[in-house]
């Protein structure tokens, strides 16, 4: 019987697939696209260009935005312009066929899909506060968004900042690197070896950023489970806007928890990191998942996928 693949928005046959690495070596070639992003994403902390550029001259602001406008625009070029068009000349992929592969592609359950989006962020929110109130670290101190004592004032561009994940992570992850791995490996191994890669990347925040050990090996592990959890809602809604949402909300809400909470007692500290890193979000990602599939009578292609 001929193996059924999904890959460039539509169904293959595996005769007509090619040999090339994008397709009989999905996890090889997504590990290369996971280190490459990496390199391409944090190239002006590698490089130093704010130095180098502008010597160290510049104002918290204007700084924190020229990594911002870096970082977004490099992982454009790459998941939007260079992949496209090297998927082009080795595989004749049309850019339309590309944006349908991904699941960037509006369809009749968008709406319900952004919903979806949006419940799920919005619960995540009132759970870590439920959970921080709980544990006796509620301190409600959201006036240090624009407090000159915390982030020079900054810390409300989170909101900002929080795009470069929430878009460019996603549409890496969960639309480019998942897609590859469903045309090769069933779907429960595309979904584990896409929360692993997703992982990996988050081992550049320790070599390149300099953050904590301990911090990076949690934030890897809650990676592996939010990853896993992305990816089953992004191949059972068909659509990547509901996890793009929900993880733009979690890097939000994980950052702005860093000065409403106190984090003084090393116990409730670990307590609250774990919950609200390694449990919440996928808990909370699968129920509402299976809560609008079982309501949902409209696209069934997702499920069809989770099926095979």
């Amino acid at each position: 019987m001929t193996r059924i693949n999904i890959i460039d928005g539509i169904i293959m046959s595996a005769e007509n697939e090619s040999e090339s690495i994008h397709f009989e070596q999905p996890l090889l070639f997504g590990l290369v696209l996971t280190l490459l992003y990496g390199l391409i994403a944090y190239l002006p902390e590698i490089l130093d260009l704010e130095n180098v550029l502008f010597a160290g001259n510049l104002s918290p602001f204007a700084s924190i935005f020229f990594v911002f406008v870096s970082r977004f625009t490099l992982s454009g070029i790459l998941w939007i312009l260079l992949l496209p068009i090297a998927l082009y000349y080795m595989k004749g992929t049309s850019s339309r066929n590309f944006v349908y592969s991904i699941r960037l592609h509006p369809n009749k359950m968008a709406s319900r899909n952004i919903l979806l989006g949006i419940i799920v962020s919005f619960s995540f929110f009132i759970c870590v506060v439920f959970t921080a109130i709980l544990l006796g670290v509620y301190t409600s101190n959201f006036s240090l968004l624009v407090s000159p004592d915390y982030e020079n004032g900054l810390g409300w561009f989170i909101f900002i900042f929080a795009l470069i994940p929430g878009i460019w992570e996603e549409i890496a992850f969960r639309g480019i690197i998942l897609t590859f791995l469903l045309s090769k490996y069933s779907v429960r191994k595309a979904l584990i070896f896409d929360g692993l890669l997703f992982a990996l990347f988050h081992i550049f925040n320790y070599l390149i950023l300099g953050q904590d050990l301990l911090s990076v090996l949690l934030q890897s592990i809650a990676a592996i489970f939010v990853g896993v959890t992305l990816a089953y809602l992004t191949i059972k809604t068909g659509s990547i806007l509901p996890a793009i949402i929900i993880h733009y909300s979690i890097d939000v809400t994980l950052f702005i928890s860093g000065f409403i909470f106190d984090f003084s007692n090393d116990d409730s500290t670990l307590i609250f990191a774990l919950l609200s890193l390694i449990v919440i979000p996928p808990l909370l990602i699968y129920i509402f998942t299976l809560i609008f599939e079982n309501d949902s009578k409209g696209d069934t292609t997702g499920s069809k996928i989770l099926s095979n």
